[in-house]
This record gives structure tokens, sequence and C-alpha cells, in this order.
């Protein structure tokens, strides 16, 4: 009895020790393009949080159009950046080149499509 009692005991200690090995960034499933579309949604979001200071005029309300693609080495580019208003598309250019994102060059050729609705 105590036998089993001990080896219960080391069993249940050993099992609660194991942890898993593999990580999102080891490109099992946690890959997938919806998952790297979401990913950019909230970069894109955290940094136009702040207006630009480069801008001409405090009227940064409108649309802009943004098109994204990944390079052959994983980057992720800015293709295509329009809009309206000239100070809303200058402020989102000086903010989006300043993100430097990438992800596996498995996605290369890959292009994402945004509009973005900024209001001051």
């Amino acid at each position: 009895m105590t036998t089993l009692k001990v080896f219960l005991t080391i069993t249940i200690f050993s099992l609660l020790l194991i942890q898993p090995i593999t990580s999102k960034a080891d490109g099992g499933a946690g890959n997938k393009a919806s998952e790297l579309n979401s990913q950019i949604i909230e970069e894109v979001k955290q940094i136009l949080q702040t207006p630009y200071l480069k801008f001409e005029s405090k009227d940064l309300n409108g649309k802009v159009k943004v098109i994204t693609s990944v390079t052959k080495e994983g980057k992720i580019i800015f293709k295509n950046i329009k809009g309206i208003n000239e100070n809303l598309v200058s402020n989102v250019i000086e903010k989006l080149n300043s993100l430097n994102l990438w992800t596996s060059p498995d996605y290369s050729g890959n292009e994402f499509t945004y509009t973005i609705n900024y209001k001051n």
C-alpha cells in the first residue's frame, strides 16, 4: 500500500513539472493568415492612437485605405496608402513607416487591405 502511495505521489508530482516545449513562434497551428491579419490590425491600431507631430492642420478626420504586403524575406510593408485628407494621409504614412513588422516568409505575396476611419 505504501509503495502505491509513493508511486502515485511521484507520478502526480512529475506530471506537474512537465511543461509544453512548443511555442507559437515555432510555426505550428498558430501561424495562419487570419492571425497575421489580426496581428497587423492590432499593430496599426496601437501606432495610430497618438497623432504624428508633423501634421499642419488639426483636422485629421477621414478615411484612409492601406494595402499591406509580405516580402520574400517576411517583412510586412505598406504598399499603398490613400485618402482624401492629405494631413491624415501624411500622418498615417509617417506612423506606419515607423513600424518594423516581420512574419514568416511563408506568407510572402499575401496582401491585406484595410480602411482606417480616423477621428480626432
